[in-house]
């Protein structure tokens, strides 16, 4: 990508479910996540969480290179929790991920949405780093818990 390459935000339609499918697939199957997904899988769920989430694709040369997925929290007034941002890795690193991220902030922010929410790896990746650069912070009042039974 080069700094004239011109990047395009926009809802996703169903037809744009596949790119974003196969961007979530491969990216997903790398460490620190190691999510293994056929292309088939990948795509029932993307199409799955289509129905209740917002989903906002980047595009680059007409070629969906990331997208973003929020909703809108049916609880808590004012609040949206980012759900997914997936880049494909030939183009992470160049503000992709900070354009769909800052697109959704201003957005939201028209409709009244005051909190932007979300969960961040805590192992290797960068998610956290890359929150903190947009100014999002940790937040303190919630613990995840898990219990495996065997």
């Amino acid at each position: 990508m080069n700094k004239e390459d011109k990047i395009i935000i926009r809802k996703a339609t169903f037809k744009d479910l596949r790119a974003c499918a196969e961007i979530f697939r491969i990216e997903s199957a790398k460490s620190p996540y190691n999510k293994k997904k056929t292309p088939k899988k990948a795509l029932e769920g993307i199409r799955e969480d289509f129905k209740g989430n917002d989903i906002y694709v980047a595009i680059i040369d007409n070629k969906i290179v990331g997208f973003i997925m929020v909703r809108v929290d049916s609880g808590i007034k004012n609040q949206l929790w980012i759900n997914e941002l997936w880049i494909s890795k030939d183009y992470q690193g160049k503000g992709i991920g900070k354009s769909l991220s800052l697109e959704i902030e201003n957005i939201y922010k028209k409709k009244g949405i005051k909190v932007f929410k979300l969960v961040a790896h805590t192992r290797k990746g960068g998610a956290q780093g890359f929150y903190r650069k947009l100014d999002y912070n940790l937040d303190k009042s919630m613990v995840f818990m898990e219990k495996t039974i065997v």
